[in-house]
């Protein structure tokens, strides 16, 4: 994944470069014609500074709103303090991955969840970072998922598989095991 500035105020980070690499993304992987007719909605709810929503229509029109929008697909929540060390040690993958990445597989499966997963992202300082999301309104079920900054990096940019993580003890679940499973198409 891309280098983000590790000055980049929360902002300018959720209003215009996530979007822009997001379109980039899936410009440049191909998935425009399959993801023709269709329309994502996502939330990232900011604690302490402000709701951005996006709206992607057919995987090339973005709306962003500084604003929460109804029912979105997915809802991401995180706090103000762990955006900014996101920020300042460069570890945006599990954040900024998803959008990327976006296929017409990826959209089907956001789609269909319904329930909530929690990731707890251990840094190699020994600071760590909680991002909890939520698919289509459903708190339930629920499932947390627990592992390195740097192993979630590598699920993100496809240099390691989430099941293959689990076997050898690198990530860890707790939780729903079955709505576990169920996410993984967003994360292949």
């Amino acid at each position: 994944m891309q280098s983000i500035p590790t000055d980049i105020s929360i902002n300018d980070l959720l209003t215009d470069l996530s979007p822009r690499l997001a379109k980039e993304g899936i410009a440049k992987g191909g998935k425009l014609d399959e993801l023709a007719g269709t329309e994502f909605t996502l939330v990232v709810d900011v604690d302490g500074q402000g709701t951005y929503s996006y709206i992607v229509k057919d995987g090339k029109d973005f709306t962003v709103k500084t604003e929460a929008i109804d029912n979105p697909m997915v809802k991401i929540a995180l706090s103000k303090a762990d955006l900014e060390k996101m920020i300042a040690t460069n570890n945006l993958d599990m954040l900024l991955g998803i959008q990327q990445d976006l296929s017409k597989v990826k959209y089907n499966a956001l789609k269909s969840l319904k329930g909530s997963f929690n990731a707890e992202l251990k840094n190699a300082d020994g600071s760590s970072f909680t991002i909890k999301t939520v698919c289509n309104g459903a708190d339930s079920p629920n499932c947390t998922f627990k592992m390195k900054t740097e192993d979630s990096a590598k699920i993100a940019t496809k240099q390691a598989h989430p099941v293959n993580l689990f076997m050898s003890g690198a990530m860890q679940i707790e939780g729903d095991m079955a709505f576990a499973m169920a996410t993984q198409p967003i994360f292949t």
